[in-house]
């Protein structure tokens, strides 16, 4: 099992843990690379099946992996690089989830860059090829107030932690009130989510420098490790502690 964590984009390769239903704010990219993935949508009930599955943000799902090797490419929606690749995805769209083609070479094409050097540019260039994507450029930045995009970064520089609604709001000359409602209308989440997101993140990264699972949760802004086993399973669907070894877990800087 290896994970590789990017500004705004991660990794997971291995096989798939036991998990039950979660939703996560970011859009995740399953690749079945021996064996087809089932995803079912929580909200229609309906089953996906598939060596290549997107599941775009915010929807309920779980997944079935019959204990194959998985890929699961997960891209944060409000990253401005991320947003021209993602344009592509939604044109086929369908009920949040849907089913790519995928061929037995560019599966091998993939496992081959993921399980030796992982150059996530090459990478997406791959992914894209094989499931025949045409990039487009977004129609516009999102999200599209300049406000909330500085939030977005605040948090995403201090990986959620030590945040605070009183400190973003006075960064951006709103209230409370104010940035709660408008981080709500440009993002589709609460901001309180958003932040929580980034704290998992936090402590994944902790969890890579050999901390503890306890020392984790306290450094990345979680009151305790039952707070945040609780959180990561509603993300995620398992526990952190049925996942993470430090010495699996590398952080990219771009």
């Amino acid at each position: 099992m290896h994970i590789h964590l990017w500004p705004y984009k991660a990794i997971y390769m291995g096989v798939s843990p036991d998990n039950d239903v979660h939703a996560h704010h970011a859009v995740q990219i399953c690749i079945g690379l021996d064996k087809n993935i089932s995803v079912q949508n929580y909200r229609t009930k309906m089953i996906h099946t598939g060596h290549c599955i997107v599941i775009f943000e915010d929807v309920p799902h779980k997944l079935f992996a019959q204990a194959g090797q998985i890929v699961v490419i997960y891209l944060e929606p409000e990253d401005r690089q991320n947003q021209q690749f993602l344009t592509a995805l939604r044109q086929a769209r369908s009920d949040g989830i849907n089913t790519l083609p995928l061929k037995g070479k560019d599966l091998g094409s993939i496992s081959q860059q993921l399980f030796t050097d992982v150059d996530i540019e090459k990478l997406w260039k791959t992914v894209n090829e094989a499931i025949g994507l045409v990039y487009s450029p977004s129609p516009s930045p999102r999200p599209e107030d300049k406000r909330v995009r500085a939030v977005i970064d605040i948090i995403a520089s201090q990986r959620g932690c030590a945040i605070d609604m009183a400190f973003l709001s006075s960064k951006v000359f709103l209230s409370p009130s104010r940035l709660t409602h408008l981080f709500k209308q440009e993002v589709g989440i609460p901001i309180s989510r958003f932040i929580v997101w980034w704290r998992v993140r936090a402590a994944i990264e902790q969890l890579s420098k050999s901390a503890t699972l306890t020392e984790a949760a306290h450094a990345s802004g979680f009151s305790d490790l039952p707070h945040m086993s609780k959180t990561f399973k509603q993300l995620f669907g398992f526990a952190p502690s049925s996942l993470f070894k430090p010495h699996t877990i590398k952080i990219h800087s771009n």
